[in-house]
């Protein structure tokens, strides 16, 4: 295959800008032309920021209480993490690329690999017209880059973007395009370096891709390993790099987070373990499979000492994805890393022994486990209906302090009717 043959296969990398700030802006037009920031759980440190507040030097994952003047004097609107929002909207954002391609390959929340074979000199304009329908469906602006690979379309992605191209697609159709483009990139910014290995390159007199991409391969796989040498490959216009499936079953789940305050009763920390049960199940049984073992850990304290981590784990026999046994083991594990006194700050549930529910095997007198199965799948129905968390284990409904901190928490837009916002007309 000719690496410049537009009727042959062309990868094209679609990203949103600025995805979380783009999805606040969404709903809310007066922000729209306003610098926007958005804090970590618990309000803690910036992970998303707008050109305007780049340009204001606040780097990413900044501490909140660092900027808090600086955002207050130039007028930077805050918004706390609003996870289910960033969901739906990633949600659409996909939808709207099926309708242009019907091979998608989700990279990430807000970005996707689209495969393109025999649309010629036309898919530029197809893209623009891709790019145009996702502003029109969702109001989050993005860009494309299109090459014969993954890792050239990110390049031509990054260029598109941070270039202002026109019509946001820049598409790589020569040899002397590729080489005028790598030559521009700095060699961190390629896909798979990073600064680390930009600061190992360095002593080699390689500074951009286009000095990695004429590198002698078998010294660079040497050196650095496979990945390296397949990067270069791609840099030269030769895919290599294959995704692995995001649906792929996960071997372990986790779920955890840091409390908006500290909590030192057992049923407040019991009912921060619960809701992440509840989490981690409903990601168990959206792949399918049952847990053999359960491991619950907190970080705690006595008043004024040091932060310690404790953890307890059970096995649970048979293997099981009911939230209401999982809870159940979960209470007895926090039991034994409970200690009267203490202050917490964080906890966290972990489901590792992972099988498909075809593969596992049964109790021989298993009937409570059949019955709690058909209580879970009746829970899981329900809150698929109605919505996350409409009907839960009562300890998870113990005392909230356990819950995050966000301040600057935007409306529910797109999954809860009561947050809606409201159009009157004159």
């Amino acid at each position: 295959m000719k690496r410049w043959d537009l009727l042959a296969h062309q990868i094209a990398l679609v990203d949103i800008n600025n995805f979380y700030v783009s999805s606040e802006r969404a709903f809310d037009p007066p922000i729209r032309h306003k610098p926007v920031a958005v804090f970590s759980n618990n309000d803690g440190c910036v992970i998303a920021r707008c050109a305007e507040v780049r340009a204001m030097n606040v780097k990413m994952g900044t501490p909140v209480f660092e900027v808090r003047d600086l955002f207050r004097e130039r007028g930077v609107v805050a918004r706390s993490s609003n996870y289910a929002l960033y969901h739906d909207m990633s949600c659409r954002f996909i939808a709207s690329l099926e309708q242009f391609c019907p091979d998608v390959e989700q990279y990430s929340i807000d970005e996707s690999f689209l495969h393109f074979r025999g649309f010629g000199g036309q898919l530029a304009a197809h893209c623009q017209r891709l790019i145009s329908a996702v502003r029109q469906w969702t109001s989050m602006p993005c860009c494309a880059g299109i090459a014969p690979t993954r890792t050239l379309s990110k390049a031509c992605n990054h260029f598109a973007k941070t270039l202002g191209v026109s019509g946001g697609v820049l598409q790589l159709g020569s040899e002397y395009h590729r080489q005028q483009l790598l030559k521009q990139l700095p060699v961190g910014q390629v896909w798979g370096v990073g600064r680390k290995l930009a600061r190992r390159f360095a002593p080699l007199g390689i500074e951009t891709a286009w000095d990695l991409s004429t590198s002698h391969k078998p010294t660079m796989r040497r050196a650095f390993g496979v990945t390296i040498e397949r990067t270069i490959r791609e840099l030269q216009g030769v895919p290599c790099i294959e995704l692995a499936p995001l649906e792929e079953a996960k071997n372990e789940i986790v779920s955890g987070r840091m409390f908006g305050r500290h909590i030192v009763d057992f049923d407040g920390l019991m009912a921060s373990v619960a809701n992440h049960v509840l989490l981690a199940c409903e990601k168990l049984g959206a792949q399918g499979s049952v847990t053999g073992s359960l491991a619950v850990s907190t970080q705690g304290r006595a008043p004024g000492g040091t932060w310690r981590e404790e953890s307890a784990c059970a096995a649970l026999g048979p293997a099981s994805n009911a939230p209401q046994v999982l809870t159940q083991a979960a209470r007895g594990c926090l039991h034994k890393v409970f200690v009267k006194g203490r202050e917490y700050r964080r906890a966290a549930v972990m489901l590792s022994a992972l099988e498909p529910v075809s593969a596992s095997q049964s109790d021989l007198f298993g009937v409570a486990s059949e019955k709690a199965g058909e209580v879970a799948a009746c829970l899981a129905a329900i809150n698929r209906r109605f919505g996350r968390g409409k009907l839960v284990l009562g300890s998870a409904k113990l005392p909230g302090d356990w819950q995050m901190k966000r301040e600057f928490l935007s409306p529910a837009y797109t999954t809860d009717f009561s947050q809606l916002p409201i159009a009157r007309g004159e």
